[in-house]
Order: C-alpha cells, then sequence, then structure tokens
C-alpha cells in the first residue's frame, strides 16, 4: 500500500503468501519424497540455466557463491581555498598549525569571534 505510514512497502516480516505456498508444498512430505521434490527442483532450475535462461543462471550463482556483496563508495570534495574559508576557521588553523595539530577543529567548535593571531 503506497503512502500508509510506518510501512516501508519492502514487505519484510508482512505476510508472504506465495512463499508460505511453496513451503507448504515442499515441506508437506517428509524424509525421501521431500528430498526428491527439492532435488527435482534443484536440476530443473540447473537445466534451465544450461539452456540459458539468465534468471536461472543467477538463481545457481547466487546459490553456489552467495550474492555478491553490495560495494558503495563515499567520496568527500572537500577542497577548499583559503577564500572558502571563515576568519575563525583560518585563525584556529594557524593557531593548531603553530602547536602541531592538524587544522580547523577549534573554529569549528567556538562560536565567538577569534582573537587577533600573534
Amino acid at each position: 500500500m503506497a503512502g500508509v505510514k510506518g510501512r516501508s512497502g519492502t514487505n519484510k516480516g508482512k505476510d508472504k503468501a506465495f512463499a508460505d505456498a511453496i513451503r507448504l508444498a515442499v515441506m508437506a512430505e517428509d524424509g525421501p519424497e521431500k528430498k526428491r521434490k527439492l532435488r527435482s527442483i534443484a536440476e530443473k532450475i540447473v537445466d534451465l540455466a544450461v539452456a540459458g535462461e539468465s534468471w536461472a543462471c543467477q538463481m545457481v550463482a547466487d546459490r553456489l557463491d552467495g550474492k555478491p556483496a553490495q560495494e558503495s563508495t563515499v567520496t568527500i570534495d572537500d577542497k577548499r581555498d583559503a577564500t572558502d574559508w571563515s576568519r575563525e576557521e583560518l585563525v584556529s588553523f594557524i593557531r593548531d598549525a603553530s602547536n602541531g595539530g592538524s587544522g580547523a577543529s577549534e573554529a569549528e567548535g567556538r562560536g565567538g569571534e577569534p582573537d587577533s593571531v600573534h
């Protein structure tokens, strides 16, 4: 349902009627009959993959190798020149650099106007 508050649309933890029906059909018997059904399904999927069905190839690969991890790359481009910096950041940077630090960390936390540089 689109637009329902508190519902993301992913169906996580919700009713999955088709999945439940398949589970019931496969699990209806125990022992050798259940194994036969599962093996028959697996063989059919492998046969379809060999015949060139791309979805079946993907399914076989995912089951044998696992789904590939989703790669995410975050790039932060924070290159600024001196004209982009506030006076407070520049003063803090100079103070921090003279004390052996790495930069404008002090200016970010301070709200007031910095003192003059010595």
